[in-house]
Order: C-alpha cells, then sequence, then structure tokens
C-alpha cells in the first residue's frame, strides 16, 4: 500500500512551483528567444499583459473597450487568455514578443 502524504494546499502549490521553475531552467536554453519570452501560463493579469505587449495602462484598456483583445472579469480583477493576446501580436504582424517597458 502506497504512503499517505498529507499537506497544506500553500506547501503543495510552493512544491508544485518550485518544481516547474526547476523544470524550466532546465529548458530554458533550448528555446528560442521568442520562447523564452512567453508566459508559462494560459491567463495573463492586466499587468502582465500589459509587460508582454509592451502597452500603456490606458491604450489596454482602450483595447479592451473597442474589443480588440478580449478579457473576463473576476470581480475587479481583469484576465485575458494568452493565445488572444498571441493573437493580438500576430495581427499586428509582430513576430515575437515585445520586451517588457518594465525591465
Amino acid at each position: 500500500m502506497e504512503p499517505v502524504i498529507v499537506t497544506s494546499e500553500s506547501k503543495l502549490r510552493g512544491f508544485i512551483d518550485a518544481a516547474v521553475e526547476a523544470a524550466m531552467s532546465r529548458l530554458a536554453p533550448r528555446l528560442s528567444p521568442a520562447e523564452q519570452d512567453r508566459p508559462a501560463k494560459n491567463w495573463l493579469t492586466n499587468r502582465e499583459a500589459q509587460d508582454y505587449l509592451g502597452l500603456s495602462k490606458a491604450t489596454l484598456a482602450r483595447y479592451r473597450a473597442d474589443g480588440t483583445l478580449p478579457y473576463s472579469k473576476v470581480g475587479a480583477s481583469v484576465f485575458y487568455r494568452l493565445s488572444e493576446v498571441e493573437a493580438l501580436l500576430e495581427r499586428s504582424g509582430a513576430s515575437a514578443p515585445p520586451h517588457s517597458k518594465a525591465a
């Protein structure tokens, strides 16, 4: 019989995050620069989308308002599907994500 391990959700999440980070560190040297800049999750926060696209908060708000970039809200938080953000880049003719303004 397999042993049962009991832990808290936060400790489990920390363990998973550390394992994913370690795996990504080993994989990163094999990725192209564009692949290295790509976030490792499917949804981006407003700030992450700003950084990824190199846009101001106002421009991103305009893109939401005019339907240029679809989004979802949970409470007051705004989220964007990474696939939609990348589709916006494709439509604009960008071949790779620009570097963050914050960097």
